[in-house]
């Protein structure tokens, strides 16, 4: 194999794998929810979008095949305990294993893109979510609780989704 044909094939490998900020930026239109109030088309950004990002990037690099990934996790066809596995280590913020009131915190502030909801009320809501769903009263949400709670949740399959190029 002669040089220059040896240095292409090194830069090719280089160009298989993206940065986490380039894939944000690039393909971050992707990573957006589509408002369902006024049908106009527009979008607002997915509030786990760099959760989206870091579970499923290696070291903050994607391959190809984390993007397919991705896309078949987010597609309408996986399987819900597939959207169920990924949903729970999206909203593990601390990555400890569970869904825990911090996590449960972060979560609501989201979804509700409030950074000035007050103390008592967050509390509220997250006492509320562990009453629901803590079947072993430890003020955290193992996956299988987590599992327990997304079954029941009729809307789930449907908003854990991504439409990625028009699909």
């Amino acid at each position: 194999m002669d040089k220059g044909h040896r240095e292409q094939e090194e830069e090719n490998d280089k160009d298989e794998y993206v940065t986490f900020k380039y894939f944000q930026d690039s393909f971050g239109k992707y990573l957006q929810e589509k408002t369902t109030e006024d049908n106009s088309g527009e979008s607002d950004v997915n509030p786990f979008r760099d959760r989206i990002c870091r579970v499923f990037s290696h070291n903050n690099v994607f391959s190809f095949e984390d993007v397919l990934g991705m896309a078949s996790v987010f597609s309408e066809q996986a399987c819900p305990s597939l959207k169920i596995e990924y949903a729970f280590r999206i909203y593990d913020f601390n990555e400890n294993g569970f869904i825990d009131e911090e996590d449960l915190q972060r979560i609501i502030l989201r979804l509700l893109n409030s950074n000035d909801m007050s103390e008592d009320l967050l509390t509220d809501l997250t006492s509320h979510v562990l009453n629901e769903s803590d079947l072993d009263n430890d003020n955290m949400l193992s996956f299988s609780e987590f599992e327990h709670a997304m079954a029941k949740s009729p809307d789930f399959m449907n908003s854990f989704r991504i439409h990625f190029w028009g699909c």
